[in-house]
């Protein structure tokens, strides 16, 4: 599409919107699939880091809302 010079802000926003749900639920996953107990130090603290970090992800590049409403608006749904 860019090498056509078209617009992608909705594509664009999806595809940010997506990964924002990923990494959101990635962590929670991980946490319900592992043995907490028996992880390996380093990988515990990653872990850690991961969750604490987390809330942050969806803030990177847009909030949800607006990643939301530019999908609406392009879709012609607002």
């Amino acid at each position: 599409m860019l090498q056509e010079n078209q617009h992608v802000g909705v594509e664009a926003a999806l595809v940010k919107e997506l990964g924002n749900s990923f990494e959101k639920v990635l962590p929670e996953i991980a946490r319900l699939a592992l043995d907490t107990d028996k992880l390996s130090k380093v990988f515990r603290e990653t872990y850690e880091e991961t969750l604490l970090l987390t809330p942050s992800f969806t803030l990177r590049g847009g909030t949800r809302e607006i990643l939301r409403g530019v999908i609406a608006r392009g879709l012609g749904l607002r």
